[in-house]
């Protein structure tokens, strides 16, 4: 017969084996990593996501960039807005609608290229922090749950 944990044992296993606490807080600090790294440009991580993905689209439904970072709709409405307030992005139609698409400016591509360096440095402090295994890791989960290599 299976004895009944208490509230503390729970909360311990709970707090001592649960996968999302730990992905969630490697989240945390990886980001913050980026983030900082791009401060100086006035782009958080979760823009720079936007700009690349939209990059590699060249022009993309909403929809598309939504489903291909994993992100709500509004939280990509809420982005765009400001990305296009800072001329980073435009769409087509400029007021948006069903049928819009995004591209980025001339002003987002440069930026694009100019926040690369800072880039490189989060990313090779965020492989120091997680190792080379980790990273391996990394790469082999993103694989498993069907996301491929990106593009170089």
């Amino acid at each position: 017969m299976e004895r009944k944990l208490s509230k503390q044992e729970t909360a311990g296993r709970m707090a001592h084996e649960c996968i999302a606490v730990r992905v969630r807080l490697i989240n945390r600090v990886i980001t913050a990593l980026y983030d900082e790294a791009l401060r100086p440009y006035g782009l958080r991580t979760s823009q720079a996501n936007i700009l690349v993905a939209v990059a590699l689209m060249a022009k993309a439904r909403p929809a598309e960039v939504s489903r291909s970072l994993r992100i709500e709709k509004s939280t990509l409405s809420r982005d765009v807005e400001l990305m296009k307030r800072n001329a980073w992005v435009e769409s087509d139609p400029p007021n948006g609608g069903r049928s819009q698409t995004i591209r980025l400016t001339p002003q987002g591509q440069k930026l694009l290229v100019k926040i690369r360096p800072s880039w490189e440095k989060a990313q090779a402090e965020a492989k120091l922090l997680i190792g080379e295994d980790g990273e391996a890791a990394l790469r082999q989960m993103a694989s498993r749950l069907g996301f491929g290599t990106p593009a170089s």
